[in-house]
Parts: structure tokens; sequence; C-alpha cells
């Protein structure tokens, strides 16, 4: 059975299966095969008594911002067209290997998160239906997968969940909120972990902007005050004096 060595802030995707995944020749689905997202491993069912097991740690952020943070445990689908191009990519990550840059790195994990959250998109669509709290779950999902998208808007989220955009607009403001300012929202919190993470310094504020979907760092300056934060550049310069 894998080990869950659980740290703060992190969730898990675990996946049992009867061989590796195939990195070369395509991807083969596997009949014996289970998937979960765990954020509380307390929580974790049983998995199949299999040969291969692979976790993949990921923030809990990714589940909080897609409105799964008390998920414990969800059932993924892995039928469906995303699961085995991400667990084939996962896979080729975990054994890879040649060390990456730092740049590197973080699109390899950006895009690990966003195929991620959208396996999590696709299951929750996988139903013939989906109550008010799933569906704005689903699109939180969206927004989070897709928070580098320039062309992310809350008509393309309705469109992608097969949903009115005024449907989708009454859930969010059931909890408070609009679908531009979850956009923007979550835009700026990806910003800010790239700005305070010493890891990401060679980013400039240009970069930065483009990797959240914004079109230059005036944008992001402006989308930064609009949630009442201090300029980007002063963000970063205050993380480098901690």
């Amino acid at each position: 059975m894998p080990i869950f060595d659980a740290q703060d802030g992190e969730a898990w995707m675990a996946v049992s299966l009867d061989r590796p995944p195939s990195a070369q020749g395509g991807v083969h689905e596997q009949r014996s095969c289970i998937a979960l997202v765990v954020s509380d491993p307390d929580a974790m069912p049983s998995l199949l008594p299999t040969r291969c097991y692979l976790t993949v740690a990921f923030p809990a952020q990714v589940l909080q911002g897609i409105g799964l943070d008390r998920v414990g445990a969800l059932a993924v689908d892995v039928g469906s067209a995303l699961f085995w191009p991400f667990l084939t990519f996962a896979w080729v990550c975990a054994t890879a290997e040649r060390r990456q840059s730092s740049l590197t790195l973080y699109y390899t994990e950006r895009l690990l998160q966003e195929m991620l959250a959208g396996v999590v998109v696709s299951s929750l669509r996988g139903g013939e239906t989906r109550s008010i709290a799933q569906g704005y779950s689903a699109a939180l999902s969206i927004i989070t997968a897709r928070v580098g998208d320039p062309h992310l808007t809350p008509a393309s989220i309705a469109a992608e969940l097969r949903t009115s955009l005024r449907s989708l607009q009454r859930q969010f403001a059931a909890h408070d909120t609009t679908m531009d300012r979850s956009i923007r929202g979550a835009r700026v919190a990806h910003a800010r972990s790239l700005l305070e993470n010493p890891v990401y310094r060679a980013l400039t504020i240009e970069r930065v902007a483009l990797a959240c979907g914004l079109a230059n760092g005036s944008s992001l300056a402006r989308a930064f005050a609009a949630e009442g934060l201090p300029s980007p550049s002063r963000l970063r310069a205050a993380s480098l004096r901690r």
C-alpha cells in the first residue's frame, strides 16, 4: 500500500495500478485501476492490492481553490480522456533521472497541477446531474486549471461546463462572490506564490503576469490593487527581506 507522509498544506493523488504506465507507445488503460484525490489521509479508503502505486503530492490550495478543501477522499474518473495522459506524464516526471532547472521545474509543476485540476473537473462533470455546490466547484476547478489562460472568461467557463452563464453566476452569487472576482483572485494568488518564492526569482514581473494570464506588469499591478495588495514589485522586495 502507498505510504502517505503528509506535510502541512499538502494533498495527494493516489493511484493503484496492475502495471506501470507506458512511457512510450501511447497510453494504455488498465482494468484494475483506482484513483483518488485525498486531502485527509485519515479518510483514505483501501486501494486495490496491486503491484504498482503512484502518489502525487501537491499543494492543498489547488483543492481549496476549486471548493474541495474538505473533500476527504474523492474518487477520480479513470475513464476520462484527461486521466491517462496525466498519469503517464506524472509517471515520467517521477521516474526521470535528469535534474531540472528551477525554471523547468516551475513549468513542470504548474503543468502537473493544471492537468490534475482538469482531471478533477472531469470527474465532477462525469455524473448525469450536478448539484449547485458541484457546479460551483467545477467552475473553480476550471479557473484553477486555466489560471494562466488569457482567454479564460465567465462565458468560456459556462460553455465548458455546458451550462448557462446566468445559472453559473447565480451559483457564485450564492457564495458571495462573482466569477470575474474569482478569476482575478486566482490569478493574483498564483502571481503572489511566484513572487514570494525565491525559486522563481528569475521570473520578471512581466513573465509572472503572463504566467497568470495577464497581458503585462501593469495589468498585474491593477489586479493586485483591486485585491487590496501592494504592487508586485513591492511584494517581491518585501519577501526578499524576510
